[in-house]
């Protein structure tokens, strides 16, 4: 994977304005491939290589930070193979309160990988960026992805007609 260069991010802006971040230009892009996700990014391929990607959902939220992110925990434990927590942390995400969390998992043709997000719920809104890469390279990976959290906005007073 290529790590981006001055100029060479791409600004998305999704869920009618109210979500921003920046993302790799050569990654394929799609909007809206189903209802709660606005947004996945994948890097090109590299033959017989896991290609690493980025989702971003937006969805309706019912529930605090805390207890939305506990019951996604449970999926994730109970859906995705071999999956172990590796870390979670309160942080800013996009400018408001949110978390981290960070775990790998078995890939349905059992590849190791390793996935980052960062989740914030705003006005009754649950936005996720997730990150998924091969373990092997999530160390390689690290600044890029680094770069794309740390370039997510999330606007409270726009997009009210999305999700």
């Amino acid at each position: 994977m290529s790590l981006p260069l001055p100029g060479d991010p791409r600004r998305e802006v999704v869920a009618d304005g109210a979500v921003t971040l920046l993302v790799p230009d050569a990654w394929e892009t799609v909007h809206h491939p189903h209802g709660g996700v606005e947004l996945v990014v994948v890097e090109p391929e590299q033959e017989g290589l896991f290609r690493a990607n980025l989702v971003l959902t937006v969805t309706p939220v019912e529930m605090s930070l805390r207890d939305w992110q506990v019951g996604t925990e449970s999926y994730l434990a109970a859906h995705l193979a071999d999956y172990v927590p590796l870390d979670a942390e309160r942080l800013a995400v996009g400018g408001l309160p949110g978390l981290r969390r960070l775990a790998t998992y078995a890939t349905d043709d059992n590849r190791s990988v390793t996935v980052e997000q960062r989740a914030t719920v705003v006005d009754g809104r649950g936005v996720t960026l997730t990150a998924t890469t091969s373990t092997l390279a999530w160390a390689a990976q690290g600044e890029l992805l680094a770069h794309v959290f740390g370039s997510l906005v999330v606007d409270p007073a726009a997009g009210r007609g999305s999700a």
